[in-house]
This record gives structure tokens, C-alpha cells and sequence, in this order.
């Protein structure tokens, strides 16, 4: 929440001096905000968890993994939402929900109702493929638009500084 107060300051700021004609000021400033909007984005808006008939697809910061249905082993959630495959590794969903916190005194683990939809399709999608359905190969890659647009984030904010250096030593 913090973080998007900053950012939507930071914008408003750009833009009042942008409105101003203070072409320095946004020069300065639009590579910090461009990093604050980029990373804010990156960290709190885009992770996710979704799910179709065919696989689990894992939206984490900067890359993308989609197990499908026959190669999930398990999941689970610790503070984040775990996905097992079959070849032991384990996909850490950043997106997920976060478990509740335990009142004191209380006897045993938290409970997640947030993770039972995909708890229910999975077991859904275990009760229609059977026991013999073929393991698909998970399959994790990077994704363009966030890599291409922090390393965007990163040339304005190189410019700012140089800018900055520049107006200071003039």
C-alpha cells in the first residue's frame, strides 16, 4: 500500500513538473520513478497464481512456470503457496496468498481456505486424468515485458543520475 502511495506521488510530481516546463526537475526525477513504478509493479501487481483445465501456471517477478496437472506431486503452503512436481523440484508461487496468522494459544497449523480452489482442482483434474496420465515437462521461462521494461527502468534511471551530475557540476 506504502509503496503505491509513493508511486502515484512520484507520477503526480513528474507530471506537475512536466506541466511547469521544468524539464530538468523531469529529467532528474523520471528515472527514480520509472524504477518505483517498475518495481512496485513487478513485486506487488503481476505475481500470480492461475489455473485452467490443463495446468497450474506460476506468475512469479520475472518468470513464468506452467506445471501441468499430471507433473503436480503436491501443494502445500508455507508462506508462500508451494507447487510439487513429480521430478522433485518445487515451485514457489510469490503471488499467492499468504497464511492467516495464528492467534496466540492457538492448537495447530493455520489454516489456507484461500489455496483450497486449487487444492479442489487438483484433485478434480487427478479424479478425470486417473493414475495413468502422461507427465508433461514443466516448463519455466523468463518473461520479455517485465525483463524489457526494468531494463528500460534502468536506462532512465542511468540518465537521471547523469543529469543530475550534470546540472549539479554546471
Amino acid at each position: 500500500m506504502a509503496s503505491g502511495l509513493v508511486v502515484v506521488l512520484g507520477v503526480l510530481l513528474l507530471a506537475d513538473a512536466a506541466a511547469r516546463g521544468s524539464w530538468d526537475v523531469v529529467l532528474v526525477a523520471l528515472g527514480p520513478v520509472a524504477a518505483a513504478v517498475w518495481v512496485t509493479w513487478v513485486a506487488t501487481v503481476r505475481p500470480c497464481i492461475r489455473f485452467d483445465d490443463d495446468a497450474v501456471t506460476v506468475v512469479n517477478p520475472l518468470r513464468t512456470t506452467r506445471v501441468p496437472w499430471p507433473a503436480v506431486r503436491a501443494v502445500r503452503q508455507r508462506w508462500q503457496v508451494l507447487v510439487d512436481t513429480v521430478d522433485g523440484r518445487t515451485v514457489t508461487c510469490r503471488g499467492g496468498p499468504a497464511l492467516p496468522r495464528r492467534r496466540p494459544g492457538a492448537g495447530g497449523p493455520a489454516d489456507a481456505p484461500a489455496v483450497r480452489p486449487l487444492l479442489d482442482r487438483l484433485a478434480e483434474r487427478r479424479r478425470v486424468a486417473g493414475t495413468v496420465a502422461p507427465v508433461a515437462p514443466v516448463e519455466t521461462t523468463w518473461d520479455r515485458v517485465p525483463v524489457v521494461l526494468g531494463a528500460v527502468a534502468g536506462v532512465l534511471l542511468v540518465v537521471s543520475v547523469v543529469t543530475a551530475t550534470v546540472t549539479a557540476v554546471a
